[in-house]
């Protein structure tokens, strides 16, 4: 077996992805723990503390627990010696949830608090109940986690599948098409109006700052980018990795977004439109998703060949794959 890119990278890099998981997850887990067992740290409303005794935020915030410990603990997996016997599925689902929930808070957040600075609106999301301090040091973690998962999943991916990735993803069926255009652009499209209008009365409610509109913004980019890219896989040819990583999360956020929104709703309070495109996404997302590994997977392309179109600059010519 050739050396792939996992053994050539520097190992301090994976440990220090896992250092960095650790102490981004820290502050998430000290204020959750701290919660459930009745403090009210970081709060500035009586309402919300109440609330946190309530059977909807104490199942959340047990579920967030149990979400960040699972994250934290792949990271720290996929570093080991026995990663490889990981079931493919289990990386498959772990990644995907991660990729979905946290691609548009590490792409979109930055820029949106850049924005937010520049325009001077407020630090804080209304009627949330918790100080500007707490958003600050949870969704920096967010943020520090997003990327520690990307350079350990991402790291495993190559190490393990990178042989696969030597094209771009390719078109799939036609029928898969329709269901990726009905579900994922109409939702991309909300996305877009919400991030840049403002969600008003119709969207997720408490989305109304730039830092969090950016996100939306992001979440729409990400849709119709995972749409687009293999339908001109043919132009990518020079840039396959970078198109499965783009098609691949774009898909994750248009599936996981929706129910999301749905489950975090402001005051428990679900707009009805969130939930239509929701019902939507996830079903064509995921048609679409699938439909473009198995095409691509029915057919792999000649590594050799993929690479000569790649220097040469050219696509990769349908008589150059080599079929199952």
């Amino acid at each position: 077996m050739p050396a792939t890119q996992l053994s050539r990278r520097p190992r301090f890099v994976q440990h220090l992805a896992v250092v960095a998981a650790v102490a981004a997850a820290a502050p998430y887990l000290i204020f959750k723990v701290l919660w459930l067992s009745g403090s009210t740290v970081g709060m500035t409303s009586a309402a919300v503390a109440g609330q946190m005794h309530g059977t909807r935020y104490l199942v959340g915030n047990i579920v967030t627990v149990a979400m960040v410990f699972v994250a934290v603990g792949l990271v720290m997996s996929l570093t080991r010696t026995w990663a490889r016997r990981i079931p493919g599925l289990v990386i498959f689902i772990l990644g995907a949830g991660a990729a979905g929930l946290l691609a548009p808070i590490l792409l979109g957040l930055p820029l949106g608090i850049v924005l937010q600075s520049l325009t001077g609106a407020g630090t804080q999301p209304a009627d949330q109940g918790l100080a500007p301090w707490v958003f600050g040091l949870v969704y920096a973690g967010f943020c520090v986690l997003a990327v520690a998962m990307a350079i350990s999943v991402g790291a495993h991916v190559v190490d393990r599948w990178g042989h696969l990735l030597a094209a771009p993803p390719s078109a799939p069926s036609a029928f898969a098409v329709v269901c990726g255009a009905v579900g994922m652009l109409p939702f991309a499209g909300a996305m877009a109006y919400w991030g840049v209008m403002g969600p008003g009365s119709s969207g997720p409610q408490g989305m109304d700052l730039p830092a969090q509109r950016a996100v939306l913004v992001v979440t729409a980019v990400l849709g119709v980018a995972s749409f687009v890219i293999p339908l001109v896989s043919h132009h990518l040819a020079l840039w396959p990795r970078t198109a499965w990583l783009v098609t691949w999360t774009g898909c994750c956020v248009v599936i996981l977004q929706g129910p999301a929104q749905i489950v975090l709703a402001q005051d428990a309070v679900v707009q009805p439109l969130v939930v239509v495109l929701a019902l939507a996404a996830v079903p064509g997302g995921s048609i679409y998703g699938l439909a473009v590994m198995r095409s691509y997977l029915q057919s792999p392309p000649n590594p050799d060949a993929a690479a000569l179109a790649r220097l040469s600059r050219k696509p990769l010519l349908p008589d150059q794959v080599s079929p199952v």
